[in-house]
Parts: C-alpha cells; structure tokens; sequence
C-alpha cells in the first residue's frame, strides 16, 4: 500500500483581533488603544 501525502498549496493565517479595542486600533476615549499599540492585532499570548 503507497499513501501519498501532499501538502497544501496555501496555509491560512490566524489572525486575532485586540479584545480591548476590537481590532480598530483606538480605545473608547479616540486615544491609541494600549494593549495593542493601534495595531489592532493581539499581541498578547502564543
């Protein structure tokens, strides 16, 4: 028995977004939000 494995063209990517701005980049006040700089991304954890 010959298994052929292949991988895949493409691998998604994961991307998360900051819990406390919800991914904008700004807290509630306008402000640059502080957990994720303004990036908008989670930094924080894997």
């Amino acid at each position: 028995m010959n298994i052929t494995r292949t991988q895949p063209d493409e691998f998604p990517i994961i991307r998360y977004r900051c819990c406390t701005c919800g991914g904008t980049g700004v807290d509630s006040l306008g402000d640059t939000c502080a957990d994720c700089d303004g990036t908008g991304a989670e930094n924080h954890g894997a």
